[in-house]
């Protein structure tokens, strides 16, 4: 039968210079760490849980279900990082313990901006559920912005403090980047303007996403407003990627803002261009036929402002001005709408004995006097 102080002579018996008892206790801590990690984990979301059923809102289960998977991973890695540091460490040819120390940190770092990023998965819900709400000062539009702001914003602290623990110089590397600074200033300048331009589209809030906008070069329904540019869906289904600092410098038109006052229409606008062998009544009856086209058209949303005015004589025709609105904002439907004023005018031209002018010059050649009473002779 081993005594104790046979027992204590065997913990002492070394292997490649680790000794039974440092193996041992090696041993039982990756055990522990690999059986009760689960328990330890578990005990602590049960209680994490109990006090989220008291509460009213619901993001505090989302916020438990998000810190679960790297609690796990950091008791493994913190058993596995302790039960190496029980083992000898050899500080030559390598340091070795160095070595552990510094890996212990990172890992430790990186475990906990994969917290902090799981973390911002859950305010991005937060904030989509919030701005969903149209009684809610948070724009839909906004929500991406925050979300990827806050998630730069752990990737590059997490990355600046892993450097500083791995010796390197933070303010140096600060330093060194200042050389090349004008050279990346000028690189980024479309960047920077870009991200200018989206922080005035989320402070100015001209339109969100869901809006049918129109711009010079533009028109379609907003689907995304990012960083460095804002996705159109065109009326033809094809997807428009506009910088954000060009939206920011032009006018854009915000089609869907009428519906916020009960308008859901579109102004048309044209000129008819009558022919000049029209007379003073004829216009006049011509006018007076149009205002009653508009009048009486189902298309025509008469609760907004109706014009028809003679108002220019062109270069080649008589214009008569019309200003009206459809009752529908709908593209197909609108055109619908032009195209049957259309063609009702132009059957009252025709019935009024009237026609649509056209580019067109008149020459007139005079007669040119003849020889001899000009004074020139065939010799001359």
């Amino acid at each position: 039968m081993l005594s104790m102080g046979d027992l204590s002579e065997f913990l002492k018996v070394s292997f490649f210079g680790i000794s039974v008892y440092q193996a041992l206790l090696s041993f039982l801590i990756l055990f522990l760490t690999l059986t009760m990690r689960r328990l330890i984990i578990g005990s602590f979301i049960r209680m994490l849980e109990r006090y989220a059923e008291k509460s009213k809102t619901e993001w505090d289960n989302s916020v438990i279900q998000a810190i679960r998977p790297p609690l796990e991973v950091l008791i493994l890695a913190y058993g596995i990082w302790l039960a190496v540091k029980i083992l000898p460490q050899p500080t030559e040819p390598v340091d070795i313990k160095h070595f552990v120390n510094v890996i212990g940190e990172v890992l430790i770092l990186l475990l906990g901006a994969w917290l902090l990023l799981r973390l911002v998965s859950v305010v991005d819900a937060v904030v989509k559920q919030k701005a969903a709400d149209p009684k809610h000062w948070l724009d839909i539009s906004i929500a991406p912005l925050i979300t990827a702001s806050l998630r730069i914003l752990v990737v590059i602290t997490s990355l600046i403090v892993i450097a500083q623990n791995l010796g390197y110089s933070v303010s140096g590397l600060v330093a060194s980047l200042g050389l090349g600074g004008a050279a990346i200033a000028l690189a980024s300048k479309d960047t920077l303007s870009n991200l200018f331009g989206s922080m005035m589209i989320m402070v100015d809030k001209p339109f969100k996403v869901g809006d049918w906008i129109k711009g010079a070069d533009f028109e379609g329904v907003v689907e995304e407003i990012g960083f460095r540019s804002t996705r159109i869906r065109t009326f033809g289904k094809t997807v428009e990627n506009i910088p954000n600092n060009m939206i920011a410098n032009v006018k854009v038109e915000n089609m869907d803002r009428r519906k916020d006052k009960g308008y859901n229409v579109r102004r048309i606008k044209m000129t008819v261009g009558v022919s000049y062998s029209a007379t003073a009544d004829q216009m006049e009856k011509a006018v007076e036929s149009l205002r009653e086209i508009l009048k009486t058209d189902p298309g025509v949303d008469q609760r907004m402002t109706t014009l028809v005015y003679f108002t220019d004589f062109g270069a080649s025709s008589l214009d008569i001005f019309l200003y009206f609105f459809s009752n529908s904002a709908v593209w197909a439907e609108y055109l619908e709408v032009r195209q049957r004023v259309n063609l009702k005018i132009m059957r009252k031209l025709e019935e009024l004995r009237l026609s649509i002018a056209f580019p067109s010059r008149s020459v007139y050649i005079e007669s040119m006097p003849d020889n001899k009473s000009s004074g020139l002779s065939p010799g001359n």
